[in-house]
């Protein structure tokens, strides 16, 4: 029997795959024995990765490319969402984009997906983010949607989970991600590792795919899984189904990274450190299924 670890970085439907394939027996039927490893840090999954602590993982593609600038030889052999989903949630203050002028706005750092997408919007939206507004970084492990609660901030870039769970509690969703075409999770491991353990990679990553597939044609099984590992939305199924409906809508079931997100995401990263702009977004990928 092969034995894996799997590293997610954050309690995400977007990273739950491998815990429904577990869930229907998937990596069972292949002979793999499988450890879900959540770090809880998308910097810190990268570095498991890399190390070969969790050889197999689903990054942020910004923690990726910031990595293999560093020297690793990390590679995305899967693509699972070629898109950021992230919501701006605010107060009664904020209405409208217009409204964000000389407000608080939280961000969890320019270099993590949430922060590095902040500011993307906030330059489509011509809002000078020194200028306009008032960034506040909220550190490593995100505290916007409680900064919120609190008071503390007027809106933050949140993802669907604590997006609409906001909204429950009469923060108003007044924008979206939809229109910015910037990778957002790949599955990824090593060159290294690559080289050794095609066949496993293969396998994990058809795997993968009927995880999606498997998310898409048994809605109610799957929310009842995903209700287990989110204990806040548990007990709101209005809010569970808004967030199943958004990932359901994104999953790539053939799991094909698309070069031009990959192409968004570098110039994004290349904004913060202009090394970025010296590699070509095919180069990122190895193609499993």
């Amino acid at each position: 029997m092969d034995q894996i670890k799997i590293g997610i970085g954050v309690s995400s439907i977007g990273r739950f795959l491998p815990l429904i394939g577990k869930a229907a027996g998937l990596f069972d039927r292949e002979n793999i024995s499988v450890e879900v490893v959540n770090q809880q840090d998308e910097e810190k999954i990268v570095e498991d990765i890399a190390a070969n602590e969790t050889p197999v993982g689903t990054p942020n593609a910004p923690s990726l490319i910031f990595s293999l600038l560093k020297g690793s030889d990390l590679v995305i052999v899967g693509g699972i969402l070629n898109s950021p989903a992230f919501y701006l949630v605010a107060n009664s203050r904020v209405r409208s984009i217009a409204d964000l002028k000389g407000k608080r706005v939280g961000i969890n750092q320019p270099r993590r997906m949430a922060g590095m997408v902040m500011i993307a919007l906030l330059r489509k939206w011509n809002v000078d983010s020194q200028r306009d507004l008032r960034l506040i970084d909220l550190g490593l492990n995100d505290k916007s949607f409680e900064a919120l609660q609190s008071g503390q901030i007027d809106a933050a870039l949140l993802p669907p989970e604590k997006a609409f769970l906001a909204e429950q509690e009469s923060f108003s969703v007044i924008a979206d991600s939809a229109d910015l075409d910037c990778h957002w999770v790949p599955l990824a491991t090593t060159r290294h590792f690559l080289g050794a353990n095609r066949r496993l990679l293969t396998t994990i990553a058809k795997i993968y795919a009927d995880s999606i597939r498997l998310f898409r044609s048994q809605p109610s099984e799957t929310m009842n899984e995903l209700g287990q590992w989110l204990p806040a939305l548990r007990h709101k199924p209005e809010v569970l189904k808004k967030c199943y409906d958004v990932f359901a809508a994104r999953f790539d079931p053939n799991l094909t990274p698309s070069i031009k997100s990959l192409a968004s995401i570098l110039n994004e990263v290349a904004l913060q450190d202009p090394r970025a702009r010296t590699i070509k977004p095919e180069s990122l990928v190895e193609k499993l299924i």
